[in-house]
């Protein structure tokens, strides 16, 4: 179920209806047939019924390519992702069990035949919609979700694929008319064109306010167009054109897509049905608490995607809890923050986020409270991240990677092995554990490859002996109003519109507790740097760095960097070591684009090719 902000819930839908559903998709995609089977709902027999009506647009919501906790390479948008978006963008590594070795080879992130079947489905309701017994203004705002429905599907498509063809009707095989079904790609600017003006229509036609959870409205269609927009003026400004404009925009239509974001931006925020999520005075609290809201008291969720238990459910938690409160049935740490992405955290003051492991000469910082390293962080950090030391949910979350005694460094690959420091001897019966629970070492590879553990979207409420695999049910916030903000700051300074930029950037800056920027400050990188905090782990940054054209030189040859705590004996104390681990990565360019499948291409000849495949 999705939702958008508002009062209501979505009426419920009688269980039959999904046998509706299921028919008439069936039918719409056997035209074939010459018998109508006395088990299958025609168009007409949908179409003539209000609550069947209703039940095939549920299923277009279903269809949509939301980037949730159930999402991931080469398992699509319905299962636990092999491998999510962060880590193809180094905010995180997998642990040490299932750490991949490379960002892809094209194929990671497919999504081709899905989205042609949603296409169609929406395509045969928007054809069909005209002739059902309801009302012209019911009709209206029915294709009004339709139209934002293929938008985004279209969305889903042109930023994996560039160019692909346009489809607004219903194909249909006769048996002598494959070749005018074999349509070839149109170029990437028509595509974002065709988006543009479906979302445009889609907010004409809409309500300001969703009257029904789960459905779209005007601020819905605007803020996707606001995020689209931005890819398609990147696309134009830093990429370049190939396949005679199958792939990639001309330069000269940057503006006027950076305006187009900027003006759908606007639109929201001016609206004032949406605010900045502020109901508690700790703003780190305030930032956690945001993403486990699911209630109307989030004014800051624009649209979202609803889980409930136990009929559509996610494995989040149980896949990433630090592995010292995991559930009793295994799971956790699978998810683990990198130290390139923690340090992307400013502190309060606005100084780069760097820690302070050491001094001017190159010494080691002694801590006497291992926390101490991350005082006066930016305090989203800690809403996003579990750090070695901190707490959640009252236990410390300890990552030791060893001992240093007069300068002797002591590790072990087990958690239960000892080490007496009053004897100086590694021991079975007395001491300290050398290692931490909870990473680096140890574990059965099961434990923080980095020393790190996401704290976004991680459910405090849910008691550990619940957790477990397809319990969790937290809503995964698909569009919200800070994001919104971002999005009209980066389309104004790239107007050069410092003003507007500073006010966007500043109101999500003072949201969080940091020093608010001075005009000499505001920049393009200032602001794309706040998209990677203010967005972090929510799928934002992967396809931030693709459409800005700069993944192939951030994720060359690469390593993602831990953080290494280490107890010092005789200073009582915790130093800090740097460690690159996993796999060396490399984004090659051809990466910008997905490749279409050899299958999809043996169907259709028509079809051309990405570059370099």
């Amino acid at each position: 179920m999705y939702h958008s902000k508002d009062n209501t819930l979505m009426k419920p839908i009688k269980k039959y209806i999904i046998f509706i559903i299921a028919s008439v998709l069936i039918t719409a995609c056997d035209s074939e047939l010459n018998i109508s089977p006395k088990n299958i709902i025609t168009n007409d027999q949908v179409f003539s019924n209000e609550s069947a009506i209703e039940a095939y647009l549920v299923s277009l919501y279903n269809a949509l390519p939301i980037e949730d906790f159930n999402y991931g390479a080469g398992t699509g948008f319905n299962a636990w992702p092999g491998t999510p978006t962060a880590t193809a963008a180094f905010e995180a590594v997998r642990c040490l069990n299932d750490n991949p070795s490379t960002v892809g080879d094209g194929t990671w992130w497919n999504w081709w035949s899905g989205a042609y079947k949603a296409i169609r489905n929406v395509n045969n309701f928007l054809d069909n919609l005209p002739s059902a017994s309801l009302t012209d203004n019911t009709k209206a705002e029915l294709t009004g979700e339709a139209k934002f429905l293929r938008a985004y599907y279209y969305f889903g498509l042109v930023k994996r694929y560039g160019g692909v063809p346009i489809i607004k009707t219903v194909q249909n095989f006769t048996g002598d008319n494959l070749d005018e079904l074999q349509v070839p790609r149109d170029k990437e600017k028509d595509v974002y064109d065709f988006i543009a003006s479906d979302l445009d229509e889609a907010a004409s036609a809409l309500p300001a306010a969703s009257e029904e959870r789960g459905r779209a409205n005007k601020y819905v269609a605007l803020a996707l167009k606001s995020r689209a927009m931005l890819f398609a003026a990147s696309i134009a400004k830093y990429g370049s054109v190939q396949l005679n404009g199958i792939v990639g925009i001309e330069a000269s239509n940057a503006n006027a897509y950076w305006q187009a974001a900027f003006n759908a931006a606007k639109e929201v925020i001016n609206s004032g049905a949406y605010s900045l999520y502020d109901v508690n005075s700790d703003k780190a609290e305030n930032f956690r608490l945001m993403f486990l809201d699911n209630s109307t008291a989030n004014t800051e969720s624009i649209f979202a995607k609803d889980f409930s238990y136990p009929d559509k459910t996610h494995s989040y938690d149980n896949w990433n809890l630090p592995y010292s409160i995991r559930c009793s049935g295994g799971g956790g740490s699978r998810l683990n923050p990198t130290l390139q992405l923690c340090e992307e955290f400013e502190y309060t003051d606005g100084s780069n986020g760097i820690l302070k492991i050491a001094d001017t000469n190159g010494n080691y910082i002694k801590y006497k409270n291992a926390t101490d390293l991350y005082t006066d962080k930016d305090p989203r950090f800690f809403a996003t991240i579990i750090a070695p030391f901190t707490e959640w949910k009252g236990s410390v979350i300890d990552v030791r990677a060893g001992i240093i005694d007069n300068g002797k460094t002591i590790t072990a690959g087990d958690y239960s092995n000892l080490y007496d420091t009053i004897n100086h001897v590694t021991s079975s019966a007395t001491g300290m554990h050398i290692i931490g629970q909870n990473g680096i070492g140890g574990g059965g590879g099961e434990v923080s490859l980095t020393g790190f553990y996401p704290n976004k979207y991680l459910n405090s409420n849910y008691d550990r002996s619940y957790v477990g695999s397809w319990k969790s049910y937290t809503s995964f916030i698909d569009m919200r109003l800070g994001e919104v903000y971002l999005n009209y700051a980066e389309a104004a300074i790239e107007l050069n519109d410092v003003t507007n930029a500073k006010w966007a950037i500043n109101q999500i800056r003072d949201r969080a507790g940091i020093k608010t920027l001075t005009d000499s400050e505001v920049s393009r990188d200032k602001i794309r740097h706040e998209r990677l905090v203010e967005l972090a782990l929510e799928g934002h940054k992967y396809w931030d760095i693709r459409r800005w054209r700069i993944a192939d030189d951030l994720i060359n040859n690469s390593k993602a960097v831990a953080l290494l705590p280490y107890y010092d004996v005789q200073s009582r104390s915790y130093i800090f070591k740097e460690e690159s681990v996993g796999y060396s990565l490399t984004f090659y360019t051809k990466l910008y684009y997905e490749k279409i499948g050899t299958s999809e291409i043996s169907k259709n000849p028509q079809l051309v090719q990405n570059p370099n495949y």
